[in-house]
């Protein structure tokens, strides 16, 4: 009888054992689930950018944009942010100002002459889908209007076709999570002036990519050259280009 006791409480030891290890799998697994969602079919990780889209200030579903140029190219100047900034200020005066430099932790400082300040890092990536947390400080309205907080903006971008000229279509959506008190309690009355300020950089960007878009497909050897007189593009990132547009389209 005492074997059977004895084996008896081993057993029931052993199931509890089993039964703790199964609830802490459990609790983890759901802990796991809370802290990851999902956004333009990818799944984040990232719990600051979660709170940013789950608690925003306000929120922007851009319409598309079309320019020419292919996914290719799209994903070749998103992968150098740094580079493509410095297409947009060559090529679209309007940007002249907008500085974006690499930072050794992998983020992106973003300046435009104290207008809008900030870093920029991607979050996560998939099949013609990114997602961007960027987090600063924004003027508008003649710098009366100071805003500072985080926003995470989606791109989704796919190849189409418009007669004879490869095409994408980039679609942007914005989050924005303001710091700013005073914004939260008058947001009724400054989300208007909020938007307009949103909207005029977003066709000033949008008007520079598609420069910069057709100039790559329509002349990417005539940019190549004048790219070399630049003093604002490193050589491995002019090398990296005719390496994309020259060599890889026209074989030298």
């Amino acid at each position: 009888m005492g074997r059977t006791l004895g084996a008896t409480v081993k057993t029931n030891a052993a199931r509890a054992a089993r039964l703790v290890v199964l609830l802490a799998l459990t609790v983890s697994l759901a802990s796991v689930a809370e802290a990851t969602f999902n956004l333009i079919g990818l799944t984040i990780d990232d719990p600051v950018t979660r709170d940013v889209v789950e608690r925003h200030t306000l929120t922007r579903s851009l319409q598309p944009v079309r320019f020419r140029g292919t996914v290719r190219t799209v994903d070749w100047l998103l992968d150098r942010p740094h580079l493509a900034a410095a297409l947009a200020r060559h090529l679209y005066p309007p940007l002249e100002r907008y500085q974006i430099a690499m930072r050794e932790d992998g983020s992106w400082a973003v300046n435009d002459l104290g207008n809008l300040r900030g870093s920029l890092r991607l979050v996560a990536r998939g099949a013609n889908r990114r997602v961007y947390f960027c987090q600063g400080h924004f003027r508008s309205l003649a710098h009366i209007l100071l805003l500072t907080g985080n926003m995470v903006f989606t791109l989704d971008y796919r190849d189409m076709r418009e007669g004879a000229d490869p095409t994408i279509e980039v679609t942007p959506q914005l989050f924005v999570r303001l710091d700013n008190v005073i914004a939260h309690g008058v947001l009724k009355v400054v989300a208007p002036l909020i938007h307009g300020a949103i909207d005029r950089r977003v066709a000033n960007l949008t008007s520079a990519t598609q420069v910069v878009g057709e100039r790559i497909s329509r002349d990417p050897r005539g940019l190549y050259r004048e790219m070399q007189t630049w003093s604002d593009v490193r050589s491995e990132d002019l090398e990296a280009y005719r390496q994309e547009f020259v060599v890889e389209r026209f074989g030298q």
